[in-house]
């Protein structure tokens, strides 16, 4: 068991691993290597080809992140962003499939199907009643890997047995708190805070190691134009306005100072009574009837007042989880590997156990 073996674990409070194996082959998250499938009991929402409350639109992205691909779908069909539904967010450096569903009276069919570069919607049917995250069963992932030799194949393989048998800790993975960037939960906190000061400092000029260039000469000459974040800020700043941006910006970052509140909770579980331990549910630290029997000593290290963290997120997870419908194929020198999390795990959290720091997230 290995602790912190990638560079982005420090940032995200995620500490240990399964098995010290791993594939010594650089893993690249891309479009053409990381796919991910949200699967939806569409049935259960009493879908049909012909009649219904809401239209389902499928939705596939490359390279871009969900909350702008929902913008440009909202803004193309004339539609408030606030009135079309889906159940979370998809990695940006994959080819995503995910599912958005829009109430049939304010839609206009005849402006799907939509497409750009990197963007597609078409629409798909009819379900019954409302989304909601009971009717989200999960995800299905596939990796693909080139130029492999049979060795590290092998490997390969023995680390998903290990992993499918053990199962993982269910951290948040790197996704949740940025990875150019690793500082969606520090925002959390300082907003928790009401530190409006350092929020305000880290958010606009804090510059961090894997920036791109041009995003960095711009946080040092003040230009956040083309800065998706920086620029909401600076807008509410200027107006006082509270949008559904807003709101839904400020409860991702509190919900990311949650989720590294959580991975530290992982930790100590598995330094206190070891691995098996992680096989129930524990409560986010926003559940505060039982947080404080979790999470005392954390908060004391991170200097926070239970009370302090009301606004955030109140919901049990499990604590350990494994990959189900695992599949391993090679041929000609390429290997794919297909399995199914449940809703709210992390497939990097499962490639972080197989390719250690030889994992490239961006």
């Amino acid at each position: 068991m290995l602790t912190y073996p990638h560079p982005l674990d420090y940032a995200a409070g995620i500490k240990y691993t399964l098995t010290d194996y791993k594939v010594n082959r650089v893993y690249t998250l891309t479009p053409e290597t990381f796919h991910v499938e949200e699967i939806v009991d569409l049935e259960k929402m009493g879908y049909s080809t012909e009649r219904g409350e809401y239209a389902v639109v499928r939705l596939v992205k490359e390279n871009l992140e969900t909350l702008k691909a929902i913008e440009m779908l909202a803004e193309n069909l004339g539609i408030p962003a606030e009135n079309l539904y889906f159940f979370g967010l998809k990695d940006k450096s994959a080819r995503s499939v995910l599912y958005v569903f829009i109430r049939k009276a304010i839609l206009d069919f005849s402006k799907l199907p939509f497409e750009t570069e990197n963007l597609r919607a078409e629409f798909k049917g009819f379900v019954r009643v409302k989304p909601s995250l009971s009717h989200h069963v999960g995800n299905r992932f596939t990796i693909i890997v080139r130029d492999i030799d049979e060795r590290q194949v092998s490997v390969f393989k023995d680390i998903v047995r290990l992993i499918v048998t053990h199962g993982l800790p269910s951290y948040y993975g790197y996704q949740r708190f940025g990875v150019r960037r690793c500082n969606s939960h520090l925002l959390g906190k300082y907003t928790l805070l009401r530190r409006e000061d350092i929020f305000a400092n880290e958010l606009l000029s804090k510059i961090y190691l894997y920036e791109d260039r041009a995003v960095t000469f711009k946080r040092l000459v003040k230009n956040y134009h083309g800065l998706r974040y920086e620029s909401l800020y600076l807008k509410l700043f200027a107006t006082s306005t509270r949008d559904s941006h807003y709101a839904r910006y400020f409860n991702l970052l509190r919900g990311a100072y949650s989720s590294y509140l959580f991975n530290l909770l992982l930790n100590s579980v598995i330094e206190r009574s070891g691995w098996s331990s992680l096989d129930r549910d524990y409560p986010l630290v926003g559940c505060l009837d039982r947080a404080a029997e979790f999470y005392s000593k954390i908060l004391e290290t991170e200097c926070l007042e239970l009370s302090e963290l009301k606004s955030t997120p109140c919901y049990y997870r499990r604590g350990l989880f494994k990959p189900i419908n695992s599949s391993v194929k090679f041929s000609s020198g390429t290997l794919q590997y297909e399995f199914q999390l449940e809703r709210g795990m992390y497939a990097t959290i499962v490639l972080r156990e197989i390719f250690k720091e030889n994992l490239v997230v961006d």
